[in-house]
C-alpha cells in the first residue's frame, strides 16, 4: 500500500495535502477528499463512494480521473453517477 498527495491538473500549484491518493497492494485506488474517501477505482471500474458535492472536492475528483485516464470529470458527470455503498 502507498498513499501520495493528488497533483492538480490546472494552473494551482498544490491542493496543500488536502487530497490524497491510496493504492491498495489488491489494485484498489482510493482519492480521499479532506477527511472523506469520496470515489475509487476497483478492478478498472471508477466508483463514486460520496453522495455529497463541492466545488473543491470536484477539482480533486478531476484531477483523479485525469490523472488515471478515466472518462469524465465535471458537475453533471459526477451528478449522474450512482453512489457505491462501501
Amino acid at each position: 500500500m502507498k498513499t501520495y498527495e493528488l497533483k492538480p491538473n490546472n494552473r494551482q500549484n498544490s491542493f496543500y495535502g488536502k487530497a490524497t491518493v491510496t493504492e491498495y497492494d489488491n489494485g484498489t485506488i482510493e482519492l480521499k477528499s479532506y477527511d472523506t474517501i469520496v470515489c475509487r477505482i476497483q478492478n478498472g471500474i471508477f466508483q463514486r463512494l460520496w453522495s455529497g458535492y463541492s466545488a473543491t472536492t470536484m477539482k480533486h475528483i478531476n484531477a483523479f480521473v485525469d490523472y488515471f485516464g478515466i472518462a469524465g470529470g465535471g458537475k453533471a458527470w459526477w451528478d449522474g453517477l450512482e453512489v457505491v455503498n462501501n
